[in-house]
């Protein structure tokens, strides 16, 4: 399954992660008891559930004085409970719902991940388990889902020797002469419409990391598009995660090096 024509692709991408998610209004009536209904929806296929402590509310905002992006204080009822993992028996599908949240994780393991579904698979997937609960609101509690934010992110992570060789993978430290112990920095852009208007944001992470026994080094690059939907609705919430896949893709090629593309295989 491959993406539009006009976007990049990379046979073997550098990526670890891909979340979907959307954030809506509180479920009136929803209590920690329901939640066993709502793990009956998804247990077929995710049949390992935890409980995780509860998500914030978020929200992109633009324009004025004090423009903040992030978790805000929220009026209004708050959500009940805590959040719930379904995760897939191979571990690297994971569904996340809270009564505000519902979230889908692609994960790669080295071990027992089955191929990168691509967007357009993990889409698929996530728009018919969000119709699922969306039905659920309806029957059990005559709630219409009522989405005001939506996110998707990207998680690559890269393989170096040396952080001080982060030239030769991205463009955004070329002729690197000194020896980088760690690094950390991040900056987001804001996304606007076809009117000059904003309606997201993207983001930009960049982390160094080592693996769980030291030997290891990588850059932990992300890439998040978060904002609000033109519309409530589940096909207002794909079409933005469409348009932020096409801008993370993109922005991926833009920042990346032509080595790097040499070595992940870039078809387009």
């Amino acid at each position: 399954m491959t993406g539009p024509d006009h976007l990049p692709d990379f046979a073997k991408p550098p990526l670890n992660e891909v979340v979907l998610g959307v954030q809506f209004a509180s479920v009136p009536g929803y209590t920690p008891v329901d939640a066993a209904k709502i793990w009956d929806l998804f247990k077929d296929e995710f049949p390992v559930v935890q409980e995780q402590p509860l998500l914030d509310s978020q929200y992109e905002t633009f324009g004025g004085a004090n423009v903040q992006s992030g978790p805000r204080i929220s009026v209004g009822a708050a959500a009940l409970g805590s959040r719930l993992w379904f995760l897939s028996e191979n571990d690297s599908n994971l569904l996340q719902f809270q009564p505000n949240r519902f979230i889908a994780n692609w994960r790669k393991h080295l071990e027992n991940s089955p191929s990168y579904p691509r967007f357009e698979g993990i889409a698929k997937g996530f728009e018919s388990n969000l119709a699922k609960l969306a039905a659920h609101f309806t029957a059990a509690f005559e709630y219409e889902l009522d989405i005001d934010q939506a996110e998707v992110t990207y998680v690559n992570y890269i393989p170096v020797d040396r952080f001080s060789e982060i030239g030769e993978w991205l463009n955004l430290l070329n002729g690197c002469l000194f020896d980088i112990e760690g690094m950390s920095a991040g900056f987001s852009e804001v996304i606007r419409d076809d009117e000059g208007a904003p309606f997201a944001r993207l983001k930009h992470e960049l982390d160094s990391v080592y693996s769980a026994d030291g030997e290891r080094k990588a850059f932990r690059l992300n890439l998040a598009f978060m904002g609000k939907p033109p519309g409530n609705d589940i096909a207002s919430a794909m079409a933005f995660l469409a348009a932020g896949r096409e801008a993370i893709v993109t922005r991926f090629c833009d920042i990346t090096t032509e080595k790097a593309h040499e070595l992940w295989e870039k078809q387009k």
